[in-house]
């Protein structure tokens, strides 16, 4: 059983990328939760329910349409934990490259959709998130995007050296600067595609994705600190 789960913002990386922010500079936060992004001037959800609560808040479904702002209108784009929940993420980073300069894009690292028990409650036997549509990973500056599958459940780990890399709260995390156009890879299922379920490629790339994460974390967690 995993005793501590890290699913709120690291403190250490907050102020690392609040001091890239320059004072005066338009910073939009996409997904805003219960903790806003400090260093925001404008928000951009895809309900209503943050409207009264949040200044300068738009609503918009980044799976689908233009988010509703100007070509690089934005100095910087925050958007933590919103990526792997869209069912068209490759519409959102598009419209992010669209709207901003620079930005940052967070998400669960490969490794901890890999485990089981990181959920919500104790001893939760799923792996991963169960409402994640996609594993995503940062590989030297390009975003890898795979979908979530339910054979996850099936590929045999070692559970406890999985969990035990999970202590450390910074692999829980996918860490993703950019500037300018978002560089992307999204792995596509079908034959003379990326994969196919009848042989192991899809666990290849997944081991591949795990393997990435624990070398970004580690490489990402000495460059901050």
């Amino acid at each position: 059983m995993i005793q501590n789960k890290y699913h709120h913002p690291i403190e250490q990386n907050l102020r690392y990328i609040e001091s890239l922010i320059k004072d005066g500079a338009k910073v939009l936060e996409i997904g805003p939760g219960t903790r806003p992004f400090s260093k925001a001037t404008d928000f951009c959800g895809w309900t209503m329910e943050e409207k009264g609560r949040l200044p300068n808040y738009k609503t918009a479904d980044a799976s689908s349409e233009m988010l509703p702002y100007q070509d690089k209108e934005f100095d910087f784009v925050y958007c933590r934990h919103v990526i792997e929940d869209l069912w068209n993420p490759v519409n959102a980073l598009k419209e992010i490259s669209r709207i901003t300069k620079a930005g940052y894009i967070e998400t669960p690292s490969a490794l901890c959709e890999m485990t089981k028990d990181v959920d919500g409650g104790n001893n939760v036997p799923w792996r991963g998130y169960n409402h994640h549509r996609y594993i995503v990973w940062n590989d030297r500056g390009t975003l890898n995007i795979l979908p979530k599958f339910p054979i996850i459940e099936y590929i045999k780990f070692e559970e406890e050296k999985l969990q035990q890399l999970l202590k450390d709260h910074f692999m829980w995390f996918t860490f993703f600067h950019f500037e300018g156009d978002i560089k992307y890879k999204l792995y596509e299922m079908g034959h003379e595609q990326d994969f196919v379920m009848f042989d192991n490629s899809y666990q290849l790339i997944i081991q591949k994705a795990m393997n990435k994460s624990i070398e970004e974390a580690q490489n990402y967690k000495r460059k901050i600190s």
